[in-house]
């Protein structure tokens, strides 16, 4: 029985979490939209991803915390044995308890489709450097102008002959942003997810964009230093993409 699971959960609450991932996975909507919280039903309807043809759902965990929430894992089963982990946090409310956030595990979006090089072709030396495990920036060997985003020629003394050379993967927070919009189907269940501008000395300082891993709740701070890596998608033929992490 779920009570003998979960200790230190509400007997009730385990039930309760229980009840709602069978009733995701029979696609009960009527069920699992009276089990969120009224305000917030827009933003958590979007909020996570199940695999396609949905059809069973094993509750793994359920602990307290965070504050007064209390956090659930549940694994859904789709067509061809396809898998995804929601992680659902509830709340006390109205006597009883309600879905407050939801998400896929893990928090940080994968790999989208779009992640190459430009159709001119200025920036594929950075994308072979991302698959080399390398960042590498544009340089201008003739006035030491560092060059972001790239160029056909320095913008400073208008030299043409433009040299990739690798920067170490280091830098500081420049600016950062948590987003709530799915910009992409892939990033559907994965959201929120905070975007940096990293400031990179070994680069003259020049700002890159890139997506902060294991950013859900972070506390990011201007100034903050952060580490670079280099996230693969499963397709081996596609690029990585270069990710930031809190050092």
């Amino acid at each position: 029985m779920t009570e003998t699971r979960f200790p230190d959960v509400p007997d009730d609450l385990a039930e309760v979490v229980d009840r709602h991932g069978r009733a995701v996975a029979a696609l009960d909507n009527e069920t699992v939209l009276a089990d969120f919280r009224k305000d917030r039903i827009g933003q958590l309807l979007g909020s996570a991803r199940p695999p396609d043809g949905l059809h069973a759902a094993e509750l793994l965990s359920i602990e307290p915390g965070p504050d007064s929430l209390y956090t659930a894992h549940i694994r859904y089963t789709g067509a061809g044995g396809a898998q995804a982990v929601f992680r659902s946090r509830w709340i006390a409310m109205d006597g009883t308890w309600r879905v407050t956030q939801v998400r896929n595990v893990p928090d940080t979006p994968p790999v989208t489709p779009f992640a190459e090089p430009s159709a001119d072709g200025l920036d594929t030396p950075h994308w072979a450097g991302l698959a080399q495990r390398e960042l590498r920036i544009q340089h201008c060997p003739a006035c030491g102008e560092w060059i972001w985003s790239p160029r056909p020629i320095c913008p400073s003394c208008h030299h043409d002959e433009l040299e990739w050379p690798s920067v170490d993967p280091t830098g500081t927070v420049y600016a950062w942003t948590r987003t709530w919009q799915p910009f992409h189907p892939s990033a559907t269940g994965h959201l929120p997810y905070v975007v940096v501008a990293v400031e990179l000395p070994a680069a003259g300082n020049r700002r890159v964009v890139g997506v902060l891993l294991d950013g859900d709740g972070a506390d990011v701070r201007i100034g903050q230093h952060v580490t670079a890596e280099f996230d693969h998608s499963a397709d081996a033929a596609a690029y990585p993409l270069l990710r930031w992490r809190l050092s």
